[in-house]
């Protein structure tokens, strides 16, 4: 009976051990090879309208074409313009103060910007919205401050047809309420009250959801989207989505991750040695009891 037991010990000992020294090995290791080379820029990030649950009045009925032709006649196409540049510049930091400057006189402001430092050497972006009517003026302005544009993209993306779905879902979501404000003064009992209730809460949060993303769609018609890169050379920039042959610049990108790599593998070896404290008696102990129990064995043999 005590040998099984003592060789219980042992066997949980050493499945501790091994899991231990396991997680501390690997975990930097895993942590190295899963990060993602996330790049110094980052792009506004709209708001995504979320589906509509099902439901009484859920407005997803099909808009008729009458319906549709009537967006043309009382108002414009709806047009979301945005507008992206990599640019070599001399002073990366009066470069975005510029921007930045000349995006405020004509009434908009920066969403994000951000100046990093890799190796002693700056790059940066800077996103800012400008109302849609100074965009072709901003392009051309923000280019003129480069001494060489290495890429230049733009888009316009029409939204008139998802506006007026939207008008005709919180039409029939509004005419929905108020005919269960009409039922629910009709109700009798309190569980009949209750139920229209929950179908009122349900059409009004509906209604929101859908008001919110017109808002966001109207304020992103009205005021246009433009990023821009900014580095001393052009392998520090972003790789265009067109482009496919930058061999200096992979190649860069390349030793950089390798870098980072044994970065974190020197991380990994400080903290097993740090956590030699802890599994190197806990391993003794196991060691220890794993040859008594086979000196006991061995002894009863």
């Amino acid at each position: 009976m005590r040998e099984k037991i003592w060789k219980g010990f042992g066997i949980f000992g050493m499945i501790c051990l091994g899991l231990i020294i396991f997680s501390v090995l690997f975990k930097g290791l895993f942590v190295s090879f899963t990060r993602k080379n996330v790049p110094v820029y980052e792009l506004e990030k709209g708001i995504i309208g979320t589906p509509l649950p099902a439901g009484v009045g859920t407005g997803k009925e099909k808009v008729t074409k009458e319906e549709g032709n009537l967006l043309p006649e009382t108002t414009s196409r709806m047009i979301i313009k945005s507008g992206w540049l990599n640019l070599v510049v001399k002073d990366i930091v009066d470069t975005a103060q510029k921007i930045s400057k000349f995006a405020q006189e004509r009434g908009g402001w920066v969403v994000s910007s951000n100046i990093s430092q890799s190796e002693k050497i700056l790059s940066g972006s800077i996103t800012v919205r400008v109302p849609a009517e100074s965009f072709d003026e901003s392009m051309e302005y923000f280019k003129s401050l480069a001494e060489r544009v290495s890429n230049e993209r733009t888009q316009a993306q029409d939204i008139t047809e998802e506006y007026v779905d939207l008008q005709s879902r919180l039409k029939n979501l509004e005419a929905a309420e108020s005919q269960l404000l009409e039922i629910m003064e009709r109700s009798g009992t309190i569980s009949e009250v209750l139920q229209v209730q929950r179908e009122l809460m349900n059409v009004r949060e509906q209604i929101e959801r859908i008001k919110g993303r017109m808002q966001y769609l109207e304020q992103s018609v009205k005021m246009s989207s433009i990023t821009v890169n900014l580095a001393l050379s052009e392998e520090l920039l972003p790789i265009p989505p067109a482009e496919k042959w930058r061999p200096k610049y992979v190649l860069l990108q390349t030793w950089k991750n390798v870098l980072d790599f044994w970065k974190s593998f020197s991380y990994l070896l400080i903290k097993i040695v740090v956590w030699a404290q802890v599994w190197i008696p806990f391993g003794i102990i196991c060691v220890l009891i794993w040859k008594y129990w086979k000196k006991r064995k061995i002894k009863k043999g």
